[in-house]
């Protein structure tokens, strides 16, 4: 039996961070595509059962079209079983909008509340899930870990939206102490909040994890995204579970650092950067943001918004940060016999006690160096 798991999904996410309207509304509709083909890959990938753990939507007011559209994948997909834990984000709104619309939810929609609800699934295998959530809040959350209660010959899923911790003396909303959740029979903890995917034991029975989101937003939310699936075999007291993330964004996120350390041309960075692209096998599709980092000196010239402009056909979105340091060299003023040299001299005898940091004494070893040149100092 498959099931997939995703997470924070935040359809009706506005986008307008990084994106004027137009391309900010692009991406909300592909980020409702890319549900979409999701559930597409599962009905395709014999999956019969689709986790939803929290953050289905970003906003309490949804749009009819996101509203219509989950709506009708789940209408139209009765061989899959839906489960959905609303999240923090998730305001019951679309289940309000639901019954408005078709007067009672889908019968393959299963939903949890604030205490604990388990639905036991039997797949075309045979094979018998038993799938257990709540919803967490700061009132219940004690109570939560003390009362539940499996059965250690199922397979054992339970779902929670929060950020793991080890421990926690005071349990508030959204905060999972793991430490009370191991040796109570779970094979596996689907869980949502944490926007990157992740994976970890839970004890020697089970793991936990986080699909993360299912597309990156912005450039919090690099690298790969997409959802997790798992097959379970076997019969009850021998079960064995198989896992794998599955990328399935649409758009790679990528932030990098590029040392430019030695280049006194945009030109020259617009082709280093270039080298980076293929090296990471970055493509036109993705988002590139790239911090140029190193030490430079006054011949060098960096003008952002021009490198940007040089790589914006190539790429969905790119932005340019400089965050080079002045490189400064001692060697050609220590020995000056000069104001110069002795101005040299004295911070660098800082630096060496301490006094200044490396960054500090190079900004000011350039700025003193400027004005005792008659040069304007900005």
């Amino acid at each position: 039996m498959k099931i997939l798991h995703m997470a924070d999904v935040h359809l009706d996410s506005k986008f307008s961070r990084h994106f004027d309207n137009a391309k900010a509304k692009e991406r909300k509709n592909e980020l409702l595509v890319t549900f979409k083909n999701a559930i597409s890959y599962a009905v395709n990938n014999d999956v019969e059962a689709i986790i939803i753990a929290g953050d289905l939507f970003d906003v309490s007011k949804i749009s009819a079209t996101s509203r219509d559209s989950v709506l009708d994948q789940i209408i139209n997909n009765p061989d899959i079983i839906f489960y959905y834990l609303q999240g923090n984000h998730d305001a019951g709104s679309f289940v309000q909008r639901a019954l408005d619309r078709v007067g009672e939810l889908p019968s393959n929609l299963k939903m949890f509340s604030g205490e604990w609800k388990s639905y036991r699934q039997v797949g075309q295998d045979n094979v018998e899930i038993v799938i257990t959530g709540a919803e967490i809040t700061a009132e219940n959350n004690d109570r939560l870990v003390a009362s539940l209660s499996l059965d250690h010959n199922d397979f054992n899923i339970v779902t929670l939206h929060g950020q793991e911790v080890e421990t926690a003396a005071k349990k508030d909303a959204e905060v999972i102490p793991l430490k009370d959740y191991r040796h109570r029979g779970i094979d596996y903890m689907a869980l949502g909040h944490i926007h990157a995917p992740k994976k970890e034991e839970l004890d020697a029975r089970g793991i936990y994890s986080y699909p993360g989101c299912l597309e990156g937003r912005g450039y919090d939310e690099c690298g790969p995204h997409g959802f997790n699936l798992i097959e379970v075999t076997g019969s009850k007291g021998n079960y064995k579970m198989d896992f794998q993330f599955v990328p399935f964004a649409k758009r790679i996120i990528y932030w990098e650092k590029l040392d430019v350390s030695g280049l006194e041309k945009s030109d020259d960075i617009v082709r280093k950067i270039y080298e980076l692209v293929r090296e990471k096998n970055i493509l036109a599709k993705d988002m590139l943001r790239v911090e140029l980092t190193g030490k430079v000196g006054d011949s060098t010239k960096i003008d952002v918004d021009y490198i940007e402009a040089s790589l914006r056909e190539d790429f969905y979105h790119v932005r340019i940060e400089d965050k080079t340091k002045p490189f400064v060299d001692y060697a050609g003023f220590i020995n000056d016999r000069s104001l110069r040299g002795q101005f040299v001299r004295l911070i660098k005898e800082k630096q060496d006690n301490g006094s200044l940091s490396d960054d500090e004494a190079a900004e000011i070893t350039r700025l003193g160096i400027d004005v005792l040149a008659g040069e304007d100092v900005i």
